[in-house]
């Protein structure tokens, strides 16, 4: 691949399918270089420095992993069991992998820390929201995120299927979350 047809993209998302593939370790300009099959100077051409370049890389993942989830939720639109339904789908139906050496590097890294500190707060919030609305008090809807949020990064931190079918995940948030439905504060 050519220096000029390169783009800082391509290093972004070389850099997060290393991660996913190697953790955090893989994320140096020479064996991302190497994998690319150009010159470190096509890295340097596109990054300052390689704190630059992870940077960028915990943004893209900012951006996809909660902004881009976010807006293919409501894009569905509907109630807020509806939404919280389409959620776990997403979440439930990826392995987590990517996730997992996110938290991993956070462990580490401060850049990293700072980013999963805001994609977790970004997160909660958003749970928050489609929760405080149908329930009786602000204090059980903190309580029903941060329960709903630990079984969603739950689900990342462990590295295998759940076995849980889309039934089964349908009714343990129905019964787990009394988000009104027509006016009803019950579960069904």
């Amino acid at each position: 691949m050519a220096l000029d047809r390169l783009t800082k993209q391509d290093w972004i998302k070389a850099g997060l399918k290393a991660l996913l593939v190697s953790g955090a370790d893989s994320l140096r300009a020479e064996a991302l270089a190497k994998t690319l099959g150009v010159s470190r100077g096509s890295f340097y051409w596109h990054f300052a420095h390689v704190n630059a370049f992870h940077a960028a890389v915990l943004e893209e993942w900012e951006r996809v992993a909660t902004e881009t989830v976010i807006k293919d939720v409501e894009a569905g639109g509907g109630s807020a069991r509806d939404r919280l339904h389409r959620l776990c789908d997403i979440v439930f139906s990826t392995n987590g992998g990517l996730e997992r050496h996110f938290r991993a590097w956070a462990a580490v890294n401060a850049l990293a820390f700072e980013a999963l500190e805001r994609v977790d707060r970004q997160r909660m919030g958003y749970v928050r929201g489609l929760i405080a609305s149908s329930v009786e008090s602000l204090e059980v809807a903190d309580a029903l995120t941060r329960f709903f949020y630990l079984a969603l990064v739950g689900k990342y931190a462990i590295n295998e299927d759940f076995g849980l079918s889309p039934d089964e995940l349908t009714m343990i948030i129905d019964r787990t979350l009394p988000i009104q439905t027509n006016g009803d504060t019950s579960a069904n």
